[in-house]
């Protein structure tokens, strides 16, 4: 009988530990369930994984806030800004994911954006396209983005093109389809405007939502890698 006993004190041990641990990590879900479900657009965690295959994959656990974006830049985005060429096979591009690294041109701060390098260094080769349907919003110069471009999407999203070398025929009002041509990849920026050549010929690409009428950053690296299988195929060449 005293055996019976020990064994029957040992399985309710055993069960109470089992539905405890059960109960602990269920506790834990729910509470990182709770805590993705306050996040904002703003999140830093939010901003530097967007568009990641993990983040789209559980997108069922993003606040709506949240969800809203991601989905609406899956409907907006759909080439890639560079285009593959058919008569050069060496005009390749390349980029990291380089979120919030230092810039230092007139003061630190992050980098908020995914700066695509071209592997042959020369501005006024490389056409860049819009990856959105869109109305030019911005055209012109800035001083660290130098000739710029910045479409707003049908949802609202900004879309922002910078270093170019030149502009295709397009003026501020005017609807872009996505895939279209705006303007030649460039070196421009870091100076009064017509400066060239402060480094090296790259397309930054920045991807904003408004909140509240201020323009929150996303990072655009998982976004470009989403859309290498979506390259339109153009015929230039150095």
């Amino acid at each position: 009988m005293e055996i019976q006993k020990i064994k029957k004190l040992f399985l309710y041990i055993f069960l109470l530990s089992f539905f405890t641990v059960l109960g602990t990590n269920y506790l834990k879900e729910r509470g990182l369930y709770y805590t993705i479900q306050q996040k904002t657009v703003e999140d830093p965690e939010f901003r530097r994984d967007f568009f990641s295959d993990s983040m789209r994959e559980n997108r069922q656990l993003l606040s709506e806030e949240c969800k809203t974006f991601l989905e609406n830049v899956e409907k907006d985005v759909n080439y890639h800004p560079i285009p593959e060429s058919v008569v050069d096979k060496s005009l390749k591009i390349s980029y990291v994911d380089g979120w919030m690294a230092e810039r230092t041109f007139k003061g630190k701060r992050g980098h908020e954006g995914t700066d695509i390098m071209a592997d042959v260094d020369k501005r006024g080769v490389y056409p860049v396209l819009s990856m959105t349907d869109g109305v030019v919003t911005n055209l012109g110069w800035l001083e660290k983005g130098g000739y710029r471009i910045g479409i707003t999407s049908n949802s609202g999203n900004y879309y922002y093109y910078a270093h170019l070398d030149s502009y295709s025929d397009i003026r501020e009002g005017q609807k872009i389809k996505a895939g279209e041509f705006l303007g030649y990849m460039g070196d421009s920026g870091y100076g009064p405007e017509g400066t060239k050549g402060q480094f090296a010929v790259h397309l930054h690409v920045g991807i904003y939502t408004m909140k509240d009428g201020r323009e929150i950053s996303v990072n655009p690296y998982y976004v470009l890698r989403f859309l290498e299988d979506k390259k339109l195929k153009y015929e230039f060449s150095q």
